[in-house]
């Protein structure tokens, strides 16, 4: 065969796998729109959306090469999906804080994951202190909220959890509340308003905090987890590391994928009961916490919509918050209403937890 021949057979095939990934793509694109609660498959789907982009970006490049009007069947699909693309990789470079003299109010989300250190860094055994506390403590925002917290907080001998670390906390933050293995730490004067606990461990609890005169509920949220045994983590990383086994594990992979077809229904109850609770409320809000869901999920656009997402305002990339086990995600988010506005985020870099904190700084919009 020809060269010019061999050239416009690989395009053709390149082609026919360029027009099922793009209609998956653009499908992924758009699931966070339909309720895992009516239909869970297609939060599958929503779920390997990156992938599916990053191979549309892929194909886009090699029939570029090689035929480029082919080219034009995974461009389409890609800018098609802008939307979910931004909120999966916003770039907000340059956007520094403006001092303007008002009023500001930091606030840090966390899961904790019980304490644990789960990043065993060479010294990290010789700590004498927990380090996740001590993040924490380092932050210093104004109000904290924490989740995996379990029905303790104070000195604990394994986790090493020290009586400075909680003296330190104790004396900053005389406003503490721990319901449901959910924790408020704060400056300011609050109180619980709402609580509810859905699953043995997923749970909902809303404070009022008074910031100096002003009022805002704090929504702390961790939602519905797939509930991933060790025996199931150990399969996702031999699926990721070699595809080729599928056909062996067939079994293993239904039940895999009845745990996380059950948390995405069981999220979707979640975040539709959250969100009611917030709109009867209503004023400033703060809805904050492990969701336990990525961008363009169900979950993440119910507790979006109408709301602004501080990552999408100031982060840049990824931002990914739990790193385990293979999985790379962003399940961990703050969005808020009302008449403040983010103007500094950080995520953290310090996995001593198997999650990330996310730390904002609120400004009052007059």
């Amino acid at each position: 065969m020809p060269m010019r021949g061999i050239s416009k057979f690989f395009a053709v095939v390149l082609l026919i796998i360029a027009v099922v990934v793009s209609a998956l793509l653009v499908a992924a694109a758009y699931t966070e729109y339909l309720s895992p609660a009516h239909v869970a498959l297609p939060a599958l789907l929503g779920l390997v959306f990156p992938i599916l982009a990053v191979c549309a970006i892929i194909l886009f490049i090699g029939l570029l090469l090689l035929c480029p009007k082919y080219a034009l069947v995974p461009l389409g699909a890609l800018l098609l999906s802008i939307p979910a693309l931004w909120q999966y990789f916003p770039i907000n470079f340059g956007k520094e804080h403006i001092d303007t003299n008002r009023g500001t109010f930091t606030l840090l989300s966390y899961n904790v994951y019980y304490f644990k250190d789960t990043e065993k860094e060479p010294g990290a055994d010789e700590v004498a202190y927990n380090r996740t506390l001590q993040n924490i403590i380092d932050y210093n925002a104004d109000i904290v909220v924490l989740q995996e917290i379990g029905g303790y907080f104070g000195v604990h001998k394994r986790n090493k959890i020290t009586q400075s670390q909680i003296d330190i906390i104790n004396k900053r933050y005389p406003h503490r509340i721990l319901q449901n293995s959910l924790l408020l730490l704060s400056k300011y004067p609050a109180q619980t308003i709402y609580d509810t606990r859905y699953t043995e461990t997923a749970s909902t609890v809303v404070y009022k905090v008074n910031i100096e005169g002003r009022e805002v509920s704090i929504f702390n949220n961790h939602l519905e987890s797939i509930g991933l045994n060790s025996e199931d983590k150990k399969l996702y990383v031999a699926l990721a590391t070699h595809p080729d086994s599928v056909s062996e594990k067939v079994s293993e992979i239904k039940g895999f994928t009845k745990k996380f077809l059950h948390a995405f229904e069981a999220r979707a109850t979640q975040v539709e009961a959250v969100d009611a609770v917030a709109d009867s409320i209503g004023g400033n809000i703060i809805m904050c916490g492990d969701i336990n869901d990525t961008p363009n999920s169900y979950a993440y656009h119910t507790l979006k919509t109408g709301r602004e997402d501080a990552f999408l305002q100031l982060g840049t990339g990824p931002g990914f918050t739990y790193r385990a086990d293979g999985m790379w995600v962003r399940i961990d988010h703050i969005f808020y209403e009302g008449d403040f506005t983010a103007r500094a985020l950080k995520k953290g870099n310090k996995r001593y937890s198997d999650h990330y904190p996310i730390w904002v700084e609120f400004e009052w919009d007059e």
